[in-house]
């Protein structure tokens, strides 16, 4: 990986709480008998976090450690495994996949090292570097040969339940081992296969650095439709891809390394994301100590959130509906939980307040709120989820209907 020399926004905190007008639908349902749909917030806009995770040096589970405030959502998007290898065998004169002891560990304890990860909503992506011994994603001289190392790219997806791959062009060494210098076609080939095998489901980022971005002839082929994200590879800059046929919803301008980025810049770089409307926040060497504070100012800007680090986390849906009942405002909370602990939870809004005990996983609980006697819906709401391991407090915002 490579380096570079070197106003906050925050959602309302909870709903102040009136016990008015409450109604209360507190009925037991298995959650996916549910037939109304509920609305919630609406998070689509906010640009991807991305996080490299050195496995050479720390545990990709550290990721799971960071959620959002308010939120049972994830403060990173995307996580990468650190890195895996493209390799070159002399003797059969092609390229293969390789994982040194740190990767194949972390792959094989997927069950501790990358399930939690995947659990909180953060898609993990197997990194894939060069290792100077030729065999890079850019000098691949037929589609065949392409589509040989595609196959194991994708047979290591299926095997590890991984949810895409991540190529970065750096420490190649072409034309190491007579190897081919590279070409304008090879990368596009490898896209083109990779995706066929990997459906439109999984994911496909480029680290834009090396032959395989600087080289690849983009026009006239399908590698821009093939790829998900571009982004930049030097920390503490300002850099913006350019990919024909991708929007700038795909690509990262700034990234940052967690333990060298000032947080001045950081936070600076966040904001110009913001600004300029790119899709993705790319950081990199997310270690083992606390990093929230650090984090704070950053997802604060890109999503309205603070960072926490270590808070309970329980596998539940909350969701409102906001509808009119003659004059008066009428919420809709449910709460569905597919966490193996049972839950306890109080929905507190504007126009009343509602506990319930022993929430089962695959159950859900259904609050029905009335805005009578004076009672004024606001906008937000909160739910505070309590299990074994502490307390996590939810903030849901709502679109107030103007009834009457």
């Amino acid at each position: 990986m490579n380096s570079s020399p070197s106003p906050r926004r925050r959602r309302a905190g909870l709903a102040a709480v009136a016990a008015l007008g409450l109604a209360v639908a507190g009925l037991t349902v298995p959650a996916a008998a549910a037939g109304a749909a509920y609305a919630a917030a609406d998070d689509s806009h906010d640009p991807k976090r991305v996080v490299y995770v050195e496995v050479n040096n720390e545990e990709l589970a550290n990721v799971a450690d960071y959620t959002l405030e308010g939120t049972t959502r994830p403060a990173f998007d995307m996580a990468m495994i650190f890195a895996a290898n493209i390799n070159y065998d002399a003797e059969k004169q092609q390229a293969y996949l390789h994982f040194n002891d740190q990767v194949t560990a972390t792959l094989e304890q997927a069950e501790t090292q990358i399930r939690p990860v995947q659990e909180r909503g953060t898609k993990v992506l197997l990194s894939v570097l060069g290792n100077h011994q030729g065999a890079g994603f850019a000098n691949f001289t037929s589609r065949d040969s392409a589509a040989a190392f595609a196959d194991q790219l994708a047979d290591a997806v299926e095997q590890y339940g991984l949810d895409g791959i991540d190529f970065d062009d750096e420490w190649s060494g072409y034309g190491n081992n007579g190897t081919a210098q590279p070409n304008d076609t090879s990368f596009a080939y490898l896209l083109d296969e990779l995706r066929d095998r990997l459906g439109p489901d999984k994911l496909i980022t480029l680290y834009n650095i090396g032959p395989s971005y600087d080289v690849t002839d983009w026009d006239g082929t399908s590698a821009s439709e093939n790829l998900d994200y571009s982004w930049n590879p030097y920390y503490g800059g300002w850099n913006p891809p350019q990919v024909p046929g991708m929007s700038k919803g795909q690509f990262g301008a700034a990234a940052v390394d967690l333990t060298r980025t000032s947080l001045d810049r950081a936070t600076q770089l966040a904001q110009r994301t913001v600004d300029e409307d790119y899709g993705v926040y790319v950081t990199y060497n997310l270690t083992s100590a606390d990093r929230s504070a650090y984090l704070s100012p950053i997802t604060e800007i890109l999503t309205g959130r603070a960072t926490l680090y270590r808070t309970p986390w329980y596998d539940v849906d909350v969701d409102v509906q906001a509808t009119c009942a003659g004059r008066d405002a009428k919420l809709k909370v449910r709460i569905a939980s597919d966490d193996d602990a049972r839950l306890d939870a109080t929905v507190a809004s504007s126009i009343g307040s509602r506990s319930f005990d022993g929430i089962r996983n695959g159950e859900e609980r259904v609050v029905v709120q009335h805005a009578k006697h004076g009672a004024v819906a606001d906008g937000s709401l909160s739910v505070s989820i309590t299990g074994p391991e502490g307390t996590r407090n939810l903030t849901e915002s709502y679109a107030v209907p103007a009834c009457g």
